[in-house]
């Protein structure tokens, strides 16, 4: 099944996004962007828990904001996220990402 178009967007408080996740990577990583999805890769075995605290800690570091302002929701899969980051807009969002690539 394709993934459904979903832009970086204001999320009540804060932005949501949706993350395409690379367990078992050489390194942690923002590893591209399209319009619609930001790929990530984490050295961290693809267990979904273990997946969920790496990807809350990285995304915490790269937008340098607490980690308790970043929610991971998981999908059926280990690889598909909606990561939600409050009290950040969009537009901060998506310029600290863009400078992390």
């Amino acid at each position: 099944m394709p993934i459904q178009k979903f832009e970086i967007t204001n999320a009540e408080g804060g932005t949501a996004v949706l993350v395409q996740v690379t367990p078992n990577a050489a390194r942690n990583r923002i590893a591209g962007k399209d319009s619609d999805i930001i790929y990530v890769e984490l050295n961290v075995p693809a267990d979904r828990e273990v997946v969920d605290e790496a990807l809350q800690t990285f995304f915490a570091k790269v937008l340098g904001v607490n980690r308790g302002k970043i929610a991971v929701t998981s999908g059926k899969s280990v690889e598909k996220k909606i990561v939600i980051i409050m009290e950040l807009p969009p537009e901060i969002v998506e310029a600290r990402l863009a400078a992390k690539q």
